[in-house]
Parts: structure tokens; C-alpha cells; sequence
């Protein structure tokens, strides 16, 4: 039996919103952003059929769209659903696990590193993420799983390329598999 995987990209976040004002400097600035109010109400009033399972960005934005999306439905955050690049743009750096844990009792953070990663070269390639994925993906016995991310991450999956521009829209399933 073949899965059923919807990819989501989080909803808007400080560094969305700030970032059309102030340019991508923003990014500079603002370490592992929230979301904002409008991303909250985007995240609750979304219409996407609840899965078995989540799979999610251990980013603040990506856990916060999550958890809004799908209460109850069981959690599990993956470095390698973090958004790229994670080594030049703080505001893609996640918190410590001992901060988002607390705040996020109910996802399970065993694939997350204690500390913030801090890459000795480079990190991760998209496509090192994409391969990451589809082996920690073949572990799960669920069939209807969501995968909550980011709009670069999700692009590079659809299409192995890396540009960014333009973003997905917020909250709105896309079908991966």
C-alpha cells in the first residue's frame, strides 16, 4: 500500500511580513521567527483532511502551524525538514530542543539534535534533505501523513531546484506522493 503524503507550507511568519518591508536583511535579524496572527488564523482556518501523522520542521513557525493544523494527531519533528539555507539566514536556525520541547510537549523531537547545529563546513544540500526524508519516510507504517515545512523545501522537492521566489502560499496542501 502506497502512502499518502500532502506537504504544507507554515503560515505566515514575523519574518514574511517584515521581510516585504525591510527587505531580506529581516533575516538577519530575527532568530527561528513565529508566526504571526495572520498565520495563526491561516494555520486553524485551513482545510486539509487530518492525517495519521505529522512530520514537521523543527522551526517555530513550521511546530506552531502544526499543532493549530492538527491537534491531537501525533507529532514528529526532522532536521531534515528544516528550510535551506540554514547556515546563512539566522531566522532559518531553530531554538534549542530544551526551549521548543517545552513548548511543544507533544511532538517527538528523537531525530532532533540537543544543541544548535552548527554546521563545521557546509550543511546539508537540498538534496542530501530530500534522500534524509525518503528513508526516515519508508519507517513509518502510517499512510496519511502531512509534512509541515517551508515553501524552499517543498519547491525543491517538486522540482530538485533551488530558487526560492516565488514562496507557496501559506497553509495550502500540495500533494507530495
Amino acid at each position: 500500500m502506497s502512502k499518502n503524503v500532502i506537504g504544507i507550507r507554515h503560515g505566515e511568519a514575523l519574518h514574511n511580513t517584515v521581510s516585504q518591508i525591510y527587505g531580506t536583511k529581516v533575516c538577519q535579524q530575527f532568530e527561528d521567527t513565529t508566526l504571526t496572527t495572520n498565520g495563526m488564523r491561516q494555520a486553524i482556518e485551513a482545510t486539509v483532511t487530518t492525517p495519521d501523522l505529522v512530520l514537521v520542521s523543527p522551526l517555530t513557525r513550521t511546530l506552531q502551524t502544526a499543532t493549530l493544523m492538527f491537534p491531537g494527531v501525533k507529532m514528529v519533528a526532522l532536521e531534515c525538514l528544516k528550510e535551506y539555507p540554514q547556515h546563512t539566514e539566522i531566522c532559518n536556525r531553530r531554538s534549542p530542543i530544551s526551549t521548543i520541547g517545552k513548548l511543544f510537549p507533544h511532538v517527538d523531537f528523537s531525530d532532533c539534535q540537543t544543541n544548535i547545529q552548527k554546521w563545521p563546513n557546509e550543511p546539508p544540500k537540498p538534496a542530501d534533505n530530500i534522500d534524509i526524508f525518503y528513508g526516515k519516510l519508508k519507517a513509518y507504517k502510517e499512510q496519511q501523513i502531512a509534512v509541515v515545512t517551508h515553501s524552499t523545501w517543498l519547491k525543491y522537492f517538486l522540482s530538485g531546484k533551488e530558487d526560492s521566489e516565488p514562496d507557496l502560499e501559506h497553509c495550502k496542501p500540495i500533494k507530495l506522493m
